[in-house]
């Protein structure tokens, strides 16, 4: 009687032991992450999607037809993509929420978790397994570098990923007692951030007046965002006129036109223009934030039209 429940508790044991055998094993194969293409001064969380594929494999006959896996990402969390010493924040996740970061049991933190099960008609099933990329919102001073799109990245080398497995037959090994890699699978995430550039203004308005007799001054602003490090250029076409050189202010209805002109500097000595007829357009470097620019607009002494409301519209471009 004694042998009886000596043999029940030996078997018992062996079926709640992960199975190492070579006769069974998992490896694991990822894809890159790319992001594509990132506007930094968006402001938006960028999100894309990867996978890891698992394939485990068995003998035909088993007594482990069960294989626990994890997949353990190393490094902190979150994540950054680089360009030198450039960052752009990122982070990789197990769900589509971006709740759960995919982390590592040598770190402490999460690893990837998944079952899979021998199939009765073969020796081996593959399951890819979805990863989740997201990058993170409000990062508007990332820069670019050369005036150009810029790559940046990550790769994750053999020593930061790991696939181990444990197979069983009845009682799941944790991942945290699944200490032995039985293999890597390295990729790289990436990011290509572009030049992009943002507008906007204020009207300029001259008041009102009775006489043209002296000169009137005024000014708008324009708003500029552009990515970090991206040199940009703003005209200003000729309005009604088409003449940058010349510009007029016509009356509601017809029957008048009052001239006027815009300029880069206080001092009204240069025309803000699209660059012909003498005229400059206005420059600058972007930094990723605002950058408000003045413009300073003139009207000269002049003969005075009929009385009425004189308007003009300008369209300003920006050009990266």
């Amino acid at each position: 009687m004694r042998r009886i429940v000596f043999l029940m508790l030996v078997v018992a044991l062996a079926l709640g032991v992960p199975e190492r055998a070579s006769a069974q094993s998992c490896t694991a194969v990822a894809s890159a992450i790319s992001f594509g293409s990132v506007s930094p001064i968006s402001g938006a969380a960028v999100a894309t999607t990867g996978s890891v594929s698992v394939t485990c494999t068995w003998p035909a006959i088993t007594l482990v037809p069960n294989a626990q896996v994890c997949l353990n990402l190393g490094g902190t969390s979150p994540r950054s993509l680089t360009n030198g010493t450039n960052l752009l924040q990122y982070d990789l996740y197990q769900d589509a929420g971006h709740s759960l970061a995919w982390g590592s049991i040598y770190s402490g933190t999460t690893p990837i978790s998944l079952t899979l099960v021998k199939p009765a008609l073969g020796t081996s099933v593959t399951q890819a397994v979805p990863i989740y990329g997201q990058i993170t919102a409000n990062q508007p001073t990332v820069p670019t570098i050369g005036n150009a799109s810029t790559l940046y990245n990550q790769t994750f080398g053999g020593s930061q990923t790991s696939i181990n497995a444990g197979f069983y037959l009845l009682g799941a090994p944790t991942c945290a007692s699944l200490t032995a890699s039985e293999g890597t699978f390295p990729f790289s995430a990436t990011a290509t951030v572009v030049n992009n550039c943002n507008i906007s203004a204020t009207n300029l308005n001259f008041g009102a007046t009775g006489l043209l007799s002296s000169a009137l001054k005024a000014t708008a602003s324009i708003t500029a965002q552009c990515t970090n490090g991206d040199a940009y250029q703003i005209a200003l076409n000729g309005g009604t006129t088409a003449n940058v050189a010349a510009r007029q202010m016509t009356r509601s209805g017809g029957g008048g036109a009052v001239n006027y002109q815009l300029y880069v500097d206080s001092g009204l000595t240069t025309t803000w223009g699209d660059g012909t007829g003498g005229t400059t357009q206005a420059t600058g470097t972007g930094t990723g934030n605002s950058q408000v620019l003045t413009v300073y607009g003139e009207v000269p002494a002049q003969t005075t039209p009929a009385p009425g409301i004189y308007t003009d519209t300008i369209t300003a471009t920006i050009s990266f």
